[in-house]
């Protein structure tokens, strides 16, 4: 009866080694890269890469103590995967609205076998606000927004 128990033991560990083989295998194949909507393939130097937009979540604006007034927006948000790494900021300014746009955009190697996990990240970006008169200016980082005041012209009394 006990040679029975051990060969039963036996038959279930190896199993259970299979099934995790197989599942860590499953679990590794990477999918093919289908770029959505905002995505675009370029290759450069041989090699395909996928561009896109960063995924914000939130924004801080900073107000430094100087004069004249520095502003700095501080994006946070996620990655897709381990292979994403933020490619390019961009910042304009629209004096009629009073706006300013920053864009956020990622690449990707196409080809790349990557971690299927969320990235953080946290970026840095300088407003250019030199010269702007007193008032309330809008921030728009990939479509999160919000909006700072100047409480004084920013341009040097001389």
């Amino acid at each position: 009866m006990k040679s029975n128990n051990t060969f039963v033991g036996i038959i279930v560990l190896i199993t259970i080694i299979l099934v995790t083989i197989a599942t860590f295998s499953l679990g590794c194949a990477e999918p093919p890269v289908i770029p959505d909507n905002d995505s675009v393939i370029i290759e450069d130097n041989n090699s395909e890469y996928v561009y896109g937009d960063a995924n914000v979540e939130s924004i801080q604006i900073l107000t430094l103590e100087s004069f004249p007034v520095q502003i700095r927006v501080i994006a946070t948000g996620y990655l897709p995967d381990g292979c994403t790494s933020i490619n390019e900021k961009t910042v304009s300014y629209d004096e009629k609205t009073k706006s300013f746009t920053v864009h956020i955009t990622t690449s990707r190697p196409a080809d790349a076998m990557c971690t299927q996990a969320l990235v953080p990240f946290e970026e840095s970006i300088a407003l250019d606000v030199y010269g702007l008169e007193k008032g309330t200016y809008k921030v728009d980082v990939n479509g999160v927004t919000d909006e700072f005041e100047l409480q004084v012209d920013n341009i040097p009394q001389g």
